[in-house]
């Protein structure tokens, strides 16, 4: 049944949502204030410097004073700016390309080096994302197992390819103990797996002739949809958590229908769950402390359980405790003061959904610069919203689209990696800046104020601007300067307007050893 088309489907409006946004970089609307400002300070400075030298020395050579002051105008802008951003984006996007990361915008990298607080998933970043079967904990485990591959993609699909790692493991341990009994079930129908409801159910027709729901899914959903859910269970799956393992309820019953619906899902019989095991990568808390050197603040957002979550925390030494860990239905239950507030407090959020992450990746930008690192279909507006979208290369292609950077390799030390690579661009960007204009500035403001007490020009047009090449020329280097520690430390706001003091009191020790200069030379 057809309920909508082209725009009208989620699909569409998320791809609208994501793909009609322009993303511009920090930096890039920081120069234009930047820029703005220094022309309105030339352009005012110049004005005057005409008009005095017009009521001094009056309207003769007037022509030739005009070609003057647009040889000033011109000296006094870093022409080679464009080409110093370009060549450290350029040089930032080619190592991180050695590193295994594409970047789809090349302002990205720096705006990677301004990120304040890094929204990663647990899985593959942190851990291996090497799943493995750990435990089947049933009364029941044959038919626990039976049931999971009959619930699975394998079964429910033509098509006997990957739906998921879970149903991978699943298949390959039962597969040839069910292959068989296969042959003699029928499916009948199913409500698929998503997100939000964290569950998926199949309907199936025994060899029996018996009609069976299964639904498998997150324990704490499963166990509030059974009838024998005791605590007995309930602790079972918290200490199998509480160790590092992801776990996978299932539960049943008989029922006698042709087409299933969500109201279905209740009065079932738990059959058991399983426990998978994820080893954590080598270089996780490697990352985790050069982010702490770096000033990042990492959290965690995750659809895994709490347990889970908090283990992996302490782990990697993000957390010392539970204290930092909030759950998805929590925050949902908050006003939205409270909800920014603790989106700002924990550090680890459990079991969020798509549409969660997006609310805290927007109430986290709101008052830090912010990096996400998604995958699916749903994380691709929080991407957008994000400073850095980041995604790795099995993402969803709207994923992809929307995002900044793609991760060839999902290591988190390779995005910390980055964002110092991010703060070595800046760094340099803003050395050249500084450098630059307070030369030109005191080249300008030299020969403005000199023109005016005498009756020729100090320099000819040409001479300005051939002295402006050869001073700007050789600073491009800058761009390949190595950086002081201090500037990695912690992000830094680009408020290019605080350079301004410094740059005109350079300006001004420029000016004063040129006046000497031209006292003494000008005979």
């Amino acid at each position: 049944m057809v309920i909508s088309t082209g725009p009208e489907t989620f699909f569409g409006k998320t791809a609208q949502l994501t793909l009609g946004l322009k993303k511009e970089s920090i930096y890039e609307k920081d120069i234009m204030k930047f820029a703005n400002l220094i022309l309105k300070t030339v352009a005012i400075s110049i004005l005057s410097i005409f008009l005095i030298k017009i009521i001094i020395q009056g309207k003769e050579n007037i022509l030739d004073f005009l070609l003057f002051c647009v040889a000033l105008i011109v000296g006094i802008l870093p022409e080679a700016l464009p080409l110093v951003i370009t060549f450290t984006f350029s040089k930032g996007a080619l190592k991180l390309a050695k590193e295994r990361v594409v970047v789809k915008r090349l302002s990205a990298v720096e705006d990677l080096g301004n990120i304040q607080i890094l929204c990663t998933d647990k899985t593959g970043t942190l851990t291996e994302n090497k799943m493995s079967l750990a435990n089947i904990i049933s009364q029941d485990p044959e038919k626990c197992l039976k049931y999971a591959i009959f619930s699975s993609g394998y079964f429910t699909k033509k098509e006997k390819t990957s739906q998921g790692q879970f149903d991978d493991i699943l298949w390959e341990i039962g597969k040839e103990k069910v292959r068989e009994e296969i042959k003699k079930v029928k499916f009948i129908s199913e409500i698929p797996f998503d997100s939000f409801r964290m569950r998926n159910s199949v309907l199936i027709e025994d060899e029996s002739k018996k009609r069976v729901l299964i639904v498998k899914g997150a324990p704490e959903i499963i166990l509030k949809l059974s009838l024998n859910s005791d605590e007995n269970i309930k602790e079972k799956i918290a200490k199998e958590e509480k160790e590092g393992k992801r776990t996978l309820a299932l539960a049943f019953k008989e029922i006698d229908k042709d087409e299933i619906s969500v109201e279905d899902e209740n009065n079932l019989n738990f059959l058991g769950f399983f426990s998978f095991y994820d080893p954590l990568k080598k270089t996780a808390k490697g990352a985790i402390n050069l982010a702490k050197k770096l000033g990042v603040e990492v959290k965690i957002l995750t659809g895994d359980s709490l347990e889970i979550a908090t283990l992996i925390a302490k782990e990697i030494g993000l957390i010392k405790n539970e204290n930092s860990v909030i759950l998805g239905e929590d925050l949902e239950k908050m006003s939205e003061e409270d909800f920014k507030k603790a989106c700002q407090e924990y550090l680890v959020f459990a079991r969020v959904s798509p549409i969660l992450k997006y609310k805290i990746v927007k109430a986290l930008q709101e008052n830090y610069e912010v990096g996400f690192l998604g995958e699916g279909v749903n994380d691709a507006p929080a991407l957008k919203a994000a400073g850095v979208g980041i995604v790795v290369n099995s993402a969803a292609d709207i994923s992809k689209e929307a995002a900044d950077l793609i991760l060839l390799k999902k290591d988190l030390k390779v995005l910390i990696e980055g964002i110092q690579e991010g703060r070595n661009i800046f760094a340099n960007v803003n050395k050249y800046i500084k450098y630059a204009l307070s030369s030109n500035f005191g080249n300008f403001y030299s020969m403005a104020l000199i023109s005016l007490f005498i009756p020729y020009l100090p320099m000819l047009p040409t001479q300005i601007l051939l002295e402006n090449l050869f001073s700007d020329f050789p600073a491009i280097t800058i761009a390949t300067d190595k950086v002081d520690i201090d500037e990695l430390k912690r992000p830094r706001a680009y408020q290019l307007k605080d350079y301004i003091p410094l740059i005109l009191i350079l300006a001004i020790v420029s000016s004063i050893f040129d006046f000497i200069f031209f006292a003494v030379f000008r005979k």
